[in-house]
């Protein structure tokens, strides 16, 4: 006997079966393409936006039928850890299946972010639907990726499936909602009585209803404000911050902030640095995007960018946020890459005042000096093809006495120019100062005085 008559008939059932979850005002997530069925139905009961996952998943090399991960719409690799230790991977060896998984994913994407943006599901309840769990491989890597993204509470829930599979699944999320666990199971398609193939067009469809019936739920975004700076010369330095989206009308929580330190002729808006800065954003975290003095935007010319004017810029900077009431002074990262990557050590050498620094390609010399004295947490990325940084990147991490940690990414150059390169550098750029920053108790006060500065209501970028 088949357990529901059609999809509909399912999701009304599970809807009845989450109806506890409705005063968390969660957000449904639908994986594709048959979940995204259900999780409208799920959304429209319990009067939640809705979003749909994008996911492929990822075998182990040479066997197939194990799955260790999954790749998502950004590139992002999520692993199932239990399995992925198993066959002793990692995200980093498995960048080239994730490479040619990810090509799949990108014409679809296109199209229904188009339609509707990424939801954001920082400190969120989120609710991960599917019409059912076979192996449940495919909703353990959707929970890892949300996992990431920074979800509070990930809610698995699907009409039936087997029960083998929902107990791993009760191992990693916080709470599993599967009402049907029958023990002969032979496979989702034997729980519906009418199961057809569900099109891209049809999930289309649905959420371009989705925005056309709800429109007050489309999110508001991550804003950029500018702020003024001036350098030692009296010259105007451009600075621009990316603030987090309100978690209320009434959110006046001073914020971690993080500092960029671009290379030599680079500037803020490079796009490496702007995605950092945006995501961060997006999980809480205020991104500082600097123009050196003679670079981008700012007043001045490229000579003056000496390595001691661009640390002068970089502490006329910070003197400037640390005077905003919305960034809590406690809670300050660093990005430094290339010559930036010197600038940015040299700083947090004599300024202790730095909770985090993340160094990425960095163009230093004799380190032996300058490594001993950094007391923030550091992450160092280098990319593998870039051989002619390596032994400088190393003497950095053999000189280190502070918390840290040293990743390389395979099949990479210093540009990060393919996307799955990318994801991982912007992912562990990311879960680094989520981890060391949004931890620490929020401070009162500020070290170099009292703050009085409030941010320009005007912004000059508007959601993504």
């Amino acid at each position: 006997m088949r357990l529901f008559e059609n999809r509909r008939n399912a999701a009304e059932n599970l809807s009845e079966n989450l109806e506890f979850l409705r005063e968390e005002k969660p957000i449904v997530v639908g994986l594709m393409n048959g979940g995204v069925i259900i999780a409208e139905i799920v959304a429209k009961h319990l009067d939640a936006p809705l979003d749909v996952m994008l996911i492929e998943k990822l075998s182990a090399p040479k066997v197939p039928d194990h799955v260790v991960g999954v790749v998502d719409e950004h590139g992002r690799i999520s692993m199932i850890e239990s399995v992925a230790r198993w066959h002793h991977l990692t995200s980093q060896k498995m960048v080239e299946p994730a490479r040619i998984v990810f090509e799949k994913l990108q014409k679809r994407r296109a199209r229904i972010r188009e339609i509707l943006p990424e939801r954001e599901v920082r400190r969120r309840t989120v609710i991960i639907v599917d019409e059912g769990v076979d192996k449940g491989a495919r909703m353990l890597g959707a929970i890892s990726s949300m996992r990431d993204r920074g979800a509070a509470k990930i809610v698995v829930a699907a009409p039936a499936g087997a029960s083998r599979a929902c107990w791993q699944l009760r191992d990693t999320a916080d709470v599993v909602v599967i009402p049907h666990q029958p023990s002969k199971y032979k496979g989702v398609n034997h729980f519906y009585r009418n199961f057809p193939a569900i099109s891209d067009e049809t999930v289309y469809a649905i959420i371009e209803r989705q925005v056309k019936e709800r429109p007050e739920q489309q999110q508001s975004g991550v804003k950029t404000i500018q702020i003024n700076v001036k350098n030692s010369l009296g010259m105007n330095l451009a600075c621009e911050l990316d603030i987090p989206p309100p978690d209320n009308d009434d959110d006046v929580t001073a914020r971690p902030a993080v500092i960029f330190a671009h290379g030599f002729e680079s500037n803020s808006i490079s796009p490496r640095n702007v995605p950092i800065s945006r995501r961060l954003a997006k999980r809480g975290i205020i991104g500082v995007r600097l123009d050196f003095t003679g670079h981008g935007r700012s007043e001045g010319t490229i000579e003056q960018a000496t390595d001691e004017q661009m640390l002068s810029d970089l502490r006329n900077a910070c003197s400037a946020i640390l005077n905003l009431k919305e960034i809590d002074p406690k809670r300050l990262g660093m990005v430094g890459s290339g010559t930036g990557g010197c600038i940015a050590m040299k700083f947090a050498a004599s300024e202790p005042l730095l909770n985090s620094l993340v160094l990425r390609g960095p163009l230093c010399g004799d380190v032996s000096d300058i490594a001993p004295l950094i007391k923030a947490s550091t992450l160092i990325i280098h990319a593998e093809s870039d051989t002619a940084l390596e032994e400088g990147v190393n003497s950095i991490n053999d000189h280190l006495s502070c918390t840290h940690e040293y990743m390389r990414i395979p099949q990479s150059n210093r540009l990060f120019n393919d996307p799955i390169s990318m994801e991982l550098m912007i992912n562990a750029t990311v879960e680094w100062f989520v981890d060391h920053l949004m931890n620490v108790q929020q401070g009162k006060g500020s070290p170099i005085g009292q703050r009085t500065g409030e941010l320009s209501a005007s912004s000059i970028n508007e959601p993504d």
